[in-house]
């Protein structure tokens, strides 16, 4: 996933904190939508010209957290993407493995069986006579979603990682920052990892020298290498000077992962060859 430059929002935040008042600021989120984004790959069938199919799995979560790491509201979204260059492949059937649970939502792209793969977790084209494009562009052959019921707080477990705030003022407007984090399935890997928090009033000194940081002209951004059996938690600490604490809130948390949240994957595949005509 690329970083890149990120836009100062720094205004946007006041003027919704202006428009909901002191009280609102009470239950600010710790992070805002999107909590963490995670794009995941499957292994492909083939990646090269001499193997011409590749099947890649992308997805992405999004969430809302208080400071206290309870998850307000989440949703993930994901898809299974097709790409065939050798037109004498584009029948291939696809044995996948798509787990309907936690309430997970799968729609098939208009093309595919939808019957079959309701019924046996096949995709194949519909149509025998239309079969999937063999032009080497990626074609979304499956969707799906999970997302938290309006209203009612998820269990921090719902997500691979939770984060936890610690505010403390002193004089002076001075304000210190501690954030926690703390990986809830030690079998899953987290890499590149970023916490971003936000600042406005002067910038941050930083308490926590052996961690990896980077100070903007307006955040801190934590940077994890990676979260994993060997590092399911840490801290983080710095201090700045704020008109209020609201200053370093919301916090962005962006990552990458190796397999999808979900439980999708593709577990065999078959094709019938179409031979091409004699030619004398």
């Amino acid at each position: 996933m690329q970083l890149g430059k990120k836009s100062k929002t720094t205004d946007i935040f006041e003027k919704v904190r202006n428009e909901l008042g002191a009280s609102a600021e009470e239950t600010a989120p710790l992070v805002a939508a999107p909590l963490h984004s995670a794009a995941s790959a499957s292994q492909p069938i083939a990646n090269d010209s001499a193997n011409p199919i590749n099947i890649v799995i992308n997805e992405t979560i999004s969430a809302e957290v208080s400071r206290e790491g309870v998850v307000k509201s989440y949703e993930i979204k994901g898809d299974l993407q097709l790409s065939i260059s050798d037109p004498s492949l584009n029948k291939i059937k696809l044995a996948v493995t798509a787990e309907e649970s936690n309430g997970v939502q799968f729609k098939t792209h208009p093309n595919v069986d939808k019957s079959l793969f309701t019924s046996s977790k096949i995709i194949q084209a519909k149509d025998a006579n239309r079969p999937f494009p063999a032009n080497g562009n990626a074609l979304g052959v499956l969707r799906w979603r999970q997302a938290s019921k309006p209203g009612v707080a998820e269990d921090s477990s719902t997500l691979p990682i939770t984060f936890v705030v610690w505010v403390n003022a002193g004089a002076n407007n001075h304000y210190t920052i501690t954030i926690e984090y703390e990986l809830i399935y030690p079998e899953q890997r987290l890499q590149d990892v970023v916490i971003s928090i936000p600042y406005q009033t002067s910038e941050p000194v930083i308490n926590s020298p052996d961690e990896v940081y980077e100070v903007t002209g307006y955040s801190v951004d934590w940077n994890i290498k990676f979260i994993n059996a060997e590092n399911t938690s840490g801290s983080f600490e710095f201090e700045a000077q704020a008109d209020d604490e609201g200053e370093f809130f919301p916090m962005n948390v962006r990552f990458r992962k190796d397999t999808p949240f979900v439980n999708v994957d593709v577990s065999s595949s078959s094709h019938k060859h179409e031979h091409p005509p004699y030619l004398p």
